[in-house]
């Protein structure tokens, strides 16, 4: 049985091609690493950080000075989970699918689905990662926001802009209600209006104030924590990330949008929450307005996050997990069209087989400025 998996290469291969998924639009969207090095669960892959520079005066002079000093700093992302799928056999189940010609093809179905559902999983947990990591919000929450105009994507990148994000690399990724509404516009059916009738031939939404479009089945509705009445604990200074609560109760939750009566144009997205008074953090770069002591805090509605970033904002590491040699386990790496690589184990057991798919990954915001949640 050593040679099963060699021999069933090109049956394989025809899974890794042919898997059916669902929209895959945020992993495909983010800076992601994809390669078969194994790693180990909670191991840490370095993200370097360039320093800013505070710009001097320059001076001429007879010889060229010394630059200055700088020191880089890194973030860490880790490899959060390691998941797998199996299915097993009989000998007799096995030699029965053998004798109707049918184990090829059952083995082909198998590693398919095992494919889907694991990378299913990854881009929920990446559009989660992204959704915790944002700066601020747009839009409003319970409402589609391309149900009359897609005015709402300028917004975003006002957002972008104003933090800083350098633009090159923009990405919008939304759930279907957002991409189903947006195809209904005149704006991308009437070739007149959109320039060419490309989009309402093709169903492919083109880039839109430089933001390319992808929509993504992993975007579910965020559930708001239970806070209410809270309000801060003395003033907070404009580019400061954490707010001091007290007087209410309830949940502030990651991902939740927050706003202060002193500071209505901003919709902030917390970072870390609390489930008593305590300190919140805000995604970088903080509060864009003073926020006074005894300041009202107000949480928001729940709310579809579709996702707007620059694709360097967003880390992600995918790879198989570590696995031992063992006599009695064959393995096999296997990558998809996506280039997202799995490991196949097939386990010898006593008077059956057990096959199982593995796949590890980690999602980080390593730059929560360059990130903007469009509220639906």
């Amino acid at each position: 049985m050593a040679n099963v998996l060699t021999a069933l290469q090109p049956v394989l291969y025809s899974a890794a091609q042919e898997v059916s998924n669902e929209a895959f639009g945020v992993i495909s969207s983010i800076n992601a690493n994809f390669d078969d090095k194994k790693v180990a669960k909670g191991d840490t892959v370095k993200v370097p950080v360039a320093p800013t520079r505070t710009p001097t005066d320059f001076t001429p002079g007879v010889a060229a000075p010394q630059g200055d000093d700088a020191t880089a700093t890194s973030v860490d992302v880790a490899i959060t989970a390691s998941k797998k799928v199996s299915w097993h056999m009989t000998g007799e189940q096995l030699q029965s699918l053998q004798n109707g010609g049918n184990d090829r093809e059952w083995v082909r179905q198998l590693v398919a689905q095992g494919m889907r559902s694991l990378r299913n999983m990854a881009e929920a947990d990446c559009a989660v990662a992204i959704k915790q990591g944002a700066s601020r919000a747009v839009g409003t929450a319970g409402t589609n926001p391309f149900a009359t105009d897609i005015n709402i994507i300028a917004d975003a990148r006002k957002v972008l802009l104003d933090n800083g994000a350098p633009l090159a690399d923009l990405q919008m990724c939304i759930d279907s209600s957002a991409g189903v509404a947006a195809r209904k516009l005149g704006i991308i059916q009437q070739a007149y209006q959109a320039g060419s009738d490309e989009e309402r031939r093709s169903g492919r939404l083109l880039r839109q104030f430089g933001f390319a479009i992808t929509e993504s089945a992993g975007i579910i509705t965020h559930t708001k924590g239970t806070g209410a009445s809270y309000v801060t604990s003395g003033s907070t200074a404009v580019g400061v990330r954490d707010v001091a609560l007290v007087t209410g109760t309830g949940t502030v939750l990651a991902g939740d949008v927050v706003s202060f009566a002193a500071d209505s144009a901003n919709k902030y997205v917390v970072t870390n929450g609390v489930a008593a008074p305590g300190t919140i953090s805000l995604g970088r770069p903080g509060a864009r307005a003073v926020i006074a002591t005894a300041n009202a805090l107000t949480v928001g509605n729940n709310y579809s996050p579709n996702l707007a970033f620059d694709r360097s904002a967003v880390v992600g590491i995918m790879r198989p997990p570590a696995m031992p040699d063992n006599a009695t386990i064959d393995q096999m790496l296997i990558s998809d069209q996506n280039g997202m690589t799995y490991l196949l184990l097939q386990i010898q057991q006593y008077g059956q087989t057990t096959w199982e798919l593995h796949l590890a990954w980690g999602f980080k915001v390593v730059q929560s400025e360059h990130v903007c949640l469009v509220l639906g």
